[in-house]
């Protein structure tokens, strides 16, 4: 007879150890982009918005070569009385690369020049923003108490 344990890894601060029940939390970067009229240029129902396939996310590394930051756009959503109405580009693994140092990055929207992006991290937070050397504010339209809606920066182009 034959018993199997498993188990995770997870990293678990402040040291770490086998678990399978806490869950694991990730750095993030959350990031709606306006027009200048307020609109979502995320949501392709809109004029002027930009698709996934329109948009490029990348840094170039020590030798110069372009390298691109995976993405997903998230969804509008609601939940209970609040409702965040804006598209998200999303991406774990830019501010995961900001954790190690590696702070630039370039945000391409279809034709327009691509904006060179700073991201600050503080521990797994995003911090701190910047476009074009001009800071990002993170978003201001939800409930003091909802600690998502304001881990999202807005862009207004």
């Amino acid at each position: 007879m034959f018993i199997v344990g498993i188990g995770c890894k997870k990293t678990i601060d402040p040291g770490g150890g086998p678990c399978a029940c806490s869950p694991t939390i990730e750095s993030y970067l959350s990031l709606s982009i306006k027009g200048s009229n307020g609109s979502d240029l995320l949501n392709v129902t809109n004029t002027g918005a930009y698709s996934k396939d329109q948009i490029q996310l990348y840094f170039i590394d020590k030798s110069g070569t372009v390298q691109p930051v995976e993405f997903q756009i998230r969804q509008a959503f609601s939940y209970g009385t609040t409702t965040y109405a804006f598209n998200q580009l999303f991406s774990s693994r830019m501010a995961s690369l900001a954790q190690i140092n590696i702070n630039t990055f370039f945000l391409k929207l279809g034709d327009r020049q691509p904006l060179e992006l700073n991201l600050k991290m503080n521990g797994l937070k995003a911090e701190r923003l910047l476009a074009n050397q001009i800071e990002v504010p993170l978003d201001t339209s939800a409930p003091n108490d909802d600690v998502y809606i304001k881990s999202i920066f807005s862009l207004k182009l």
